[in-house]
C-alpha cells in the first residue's frame, strides 16, 4: 500500500507534499515538530497525525485556534479519509490526495516581475460589484453550478457575446470573493492582450507581468505577495493594498492560449490550490465556449462563395492597375515580362494574358516552362526539341516546348535563371521566330506569343554581367510589375475565401468561412511567400480544421510554422473610459456610432477603422438599432 501524503494547498508551505512515513507526524509552530508552520495562529504543538490499525487519525493537542476537518472543528480523534481537508491556522492540507500540480505555478514569496521603468496596466471598470462580501463556502464547492451557468450564458442566443464575457467574469468574481476580476482576450489585429471584461470597485492597477507570464507560459498562477515591491504604478493609477493574493489562469483552446482570467484579493493567502485548479478548469471551459460562440457568429454571417469568372482574384488598387495593364497588352502579339516576388501570381497573370489574347480565344495552347527546374544540359533539347539519334538516348524525334506552343503562348517562368550560353539561342528565336532542333539540319518556324517572368532585378543582372542586355530589352517590350500580397491586403479575404472553397471541395471538408479574428490575423501577416504561401496556409487549415469556420489557431504563420497564439505577446497599456459607467454593449454601440459618423456612414471605411469585418459591422448596426437618425 502506498504511503499517504499531506499536501499543503494554502499557507506558508503551499505546494509541499509531505510523506506520512513512520507512525506519527507532529504539527505545530515549534521547530521540534515534524511539520513546522511559521504562523502565529498555530500553537507550538498544535495537532498530531498518527497511524492506527490500517488507517490514520488526527487529534488536536489542545491548541488555542483549533483544528478543522472539512470546515468542522475537531472535538475528538478523527479517522482521515482520502481528500479530507485539514485546516490549521492559515494552512490548509489535503490528506492522501491525487491533486495534480503539473500545470500550475505557485509561491508565497514576493515576486519581482517589474523593473523601475516598466509600464503597468491601468484599467478602468466597466462593471461594479456590491462592496459587501458575503461569507460563502469554499469556491471549489460551487464548481459544477458555475460551469453550468457559464455554459448557459454562452449558449443563449439572447445574451450578446460581450455580455456573456462580463457576466461570466462577474460570477467568477463573486464566487472567489475577489476585489478585482479581469478577463483578457488576445487581439490578433493588435498582437496583444486586451481587457474584454473588468469587475472591480473603482480603478484598477493590474500586474502586466502576471498576465504576460500566464499567457505566454500557458500555466495558471497563484501568488501571495507584497505588491509595494512588485512594480511602479503609472501616473494617476491607484495604489496597491499592503498585501494581496493573485490568481490567474490561461483561457485555452486545445494547446493554444487565447486569453487570461485574473483575480485579486487584498488579503494574504486568500486562495488555495483548489481555487487554482477550479480557475484552471474554468479557463479551459471558457476557451471552448468562446471559440464556439465565435464560430457560431461567423456562421450566422452566411458568407456565400461564388466562383470567380477567372483565376484572377483581387480588387485592390495596385492589383486593378495590373489587371488593366494585362487587358491592354493581351490583344497585342508583343512579348510580355512579368516582374514580381516568388509566389505573387505571375503564372496566373500569364495565363490571363493568354486567355484574353486572340490565340487564347481561338483555343491555342498555353505551354508553361520553369527555366530554373530544367538542367542546363537538357534545356536546349527541351526548349527546341531534338531529332532521333542526335545524341545517346535520343531514340525518337522530340518536339520541344516552342514547337508544342505553336499557335499559342509560351510562358517562360524564372527566365532570369537561364545560363549565358542559352540566352543567345532564345534571343535568336524571339527575333526571328525560327529555330532548329538539336541534331537537325533545317530551320523550323513557330508562331508563338512569349510571356516571361522573373523574381530577379534583370537590370542589376545585366550590370553584373549575368544577363544579356539585348535579351533583356527584347523580353521587356511590355513589362508589368506584379505587387506582393502585403501591398494588396484588401485582396486577402477574397483569396482566402476562394481557397477555402477550392480546398474544401477537393478535401471533402465542409468549411464555409473565416472568423473575424482569423481574417484579421491573415490581413496583419506579412506573407513573405505571397499568394502561394496563403494558398498553402489555407489548405493546411482546411485539412486540419474540425469545424465549419476557420479560427486563428487553425493557421500557422511565420517561421517554423509557429502558431500565432503561441507568440510572446504584450498587454495593451491603457483602456480609457469616457463619461459615466456603461455596460460593454452600450460602450460598443456608442463607439461604433461615433466611427460611423466620422466616416460619413461608409461601412467599409468604418469597419477598417474598427478592425472588424464589414459583415460583422453590419450585424452590429442591426443588433444595436443604429441609424443616421441616431447619430444626429
Amino acid at each position: 500500500m502506498a504511503t499517504p501524503t499531506l499536501l499543503a494547498i494554502r499557507g506558508p508551505i503551499t505546494g509541499a507534499r509531505l510523506q506520512m512515513d513512520g507512525g506519527e507526524k507532529l504539527i505545530g509552530r515549534s521547530p521540534e515538530c515534524d511539520i513546522t508552520l511559521p504562523d502565529q495562529a498555530v500553537s507550538r504543538r498544535h495537532a498530531v497525525i498518527r497511524k492506527k490499525n490500517l488507517g490514520w487519525i488526527i487529534e488536536d493537542m489542545g491548541s488555542s485556534g483549533g483544528t478543522y476537518i472539512n470546515t468542522e472543528k475537531l472535538k475528538a480523534a478523527h479517522a482521515l479519509a482520502p481528500n479530507d481537508e485539514v485546516r490549521i491556522g492559515r494552512s490548509i492540507f489535503l490528506f492522501d490526495s491525487d491533486f495534480d500540480l503539473q500545470n500550475a505555478d505557485f509561491t508565497d514569496n514576493a515576486i519581482y516581475f517589474s523593473t523601475s521603468n516598466e509600464e503597468t496596466l491601468e484599467l478602468l471598470p466597466v462593471a461594479t460589484l456590491d462592496s459587501s462580501r458575503s461569507t460563502r463556502d469554499s469556491p471549489a464547492q460551487h464548481g459544477m453550478e458555475l460551469l453550468t451557468e457559464i455554459g448557459d450564458l454562452f449558449d443563449s442566443s439572447r445574451t450578446g457575446f460581450g455580455d456573456a464575457l462580463r457576466q461570466s467574469t462577474e460570477r467568477l468574481s463573486r464566487i472567489l470573493r475577489s476585489d478585482v476580476a479581469i478577463l483578457t482576450l488576445f487581439d490578433h489585429g493588435a498582437g496583444q492582450l486586451r481587457a474584454s471584461a473588468v469587475v472591480a470597485d473603482g480603478d484598477v492597477l493590474a500586474d502586466r507581468a502576471v498576465l504576460l507570464r500566464v499567457f505566454n507560459d500557458k500555466k495558471s498562477l497563484l501568488i501571495s505577495d507584497r505588491p509595494e515591491m512588485l512594480s511602479h504604478p503609472a501616473k494617476g493609477a491607484p495604489r496597491h493594498a499592503a498585501s494581496r493574493s493573485l490568481l490567474a489562469a490561461p483561457i485555452m483552446v486545445e494547446e493554444n492560449a487565447i486569453g487570461v482570467i485574473y483575480f485579486e484579493r487584498q488579503e494574504l493567502d486568500a486562495y488555495t490550490l483548489k481555487d487554482l485548479r477550479l480557475v484552471q478548469s474554468i479557463g479551459r471551459l471558457l476557451g471552448v465556449f468562446i471559440e464556439a460562440r465565435q464560430r457560431s457568429e461567423a456562421l450566422t454571417l452566411k458568407i456565400n462563395f461564388s466562383a470567380p469568372d477567372s483565376a484572377i482574384i483581387g480588387r485592390s488598387q495596385p492589383f486593378r492597375q495590373v489587371i488593366e495593364m494585362v487587358r491592354r497588352v493581351a490583344v497585342t502579339p508583343s512579348t510580355v515580362l512579368l516582374v514580381g516576388e516568388t509566389g505573387s501570381g505571375k503564372e496566373v497573370l500569364a495565363s490571363e494574358v493568354h486567355r484574353l489574347s486572340p490565340v487564347g480565344r481561338e483555343g491555342g495552347p498555353f505551354i508553361a516552362v520553369n527555366c530554373a527546374a530544367i538542367a542546363e544540359t537538357l534545356f536546349e533539347s527541351e526548349l527546341f526539341g531534338h531529332e532521333k539519334g542526335s545524341f545517346t538516348g535520343a531514340h525518337r524525334l522530340h518536339r520541344g516546348y516552342i514547337e508544342q506552343a505553336n499557335g499559342g503562348t509560351l510562358f517562360l517562368d524564372e527566365v532570369g535563371e537561364l545560363s549565358l550560353a542559352l540566352q543567345p539561342k532564345l534571343l535568336r528565336f524571339l527575333q526571328e521566330h525560327t529555330f532548329m532542333r538539336v541534331g537537325g539540319t533545317r530551320m523550323l518556324r513557330s508562331e508563338v506569343r512569349v510571356v516571361a517572368a522573373t523574381n530577379r532585378d534583370l537590370v542589376k543582372e545585366v550590370r553584373a554581367g549575368r544577363f544579356r542586355e539585348d535579351l533583356y530589352h527584347r523580353l521587356s517590350v511590355l513589362p508589368i510589375e506584379v505587387p506582393p500580397l502585403r501591398e494588396r491586403r484588401e485582396d486577402i479575404r477574397l483569396l482566402a475565401e476562394n481557397f477555402i472553397q477550392k480546398f474544401g471541395k477537393a478535401l471533402g471538408k465542409e468549411v464555409i468561412g473565416l472568423s473575424d479574428d482569423a481574417l484579421i490575423a491573415l490581413e496583419k501577416y506579412t506573407w513573405p511567400g505571397n499568394v502561394r504561401e496563403l494558398a498553402n496556409c489555407i489548405e493546411r487549415a482546411v485539412l486540419l480544421s474540425d469545424g465549419q469556420v476557420l479560427m486563428p489557431r487553425d493557421f500557422h504563420l511565420g517561421q517554423g510554422a509557429r502558431p500565432l497564439t503561441q507568440q510572446k505577446v504584450d498587454v495593451d497599456a491603457t483602456i480609457q473610459l469616457m463619461g459615466p459607467l456603461q455596460s460593454l454593449a452600450e460602450l460598443e454601440a456608442d463607439h461604433i456610432l461615433k466611427v460611423l459618423k466620422l466616416s460619413d456612414w461608409n461601412q467599409v471605411k468604418a469597419a477598417d477603422i474598427l478592425g472588424i469585418h464589414r459583415n460583422t459591422l453590419r450585424k452590429k448596426i442591426e443588433d444595436y438599432g443604429l441609424s443616421h437618425k441616431a447619430a444626429r
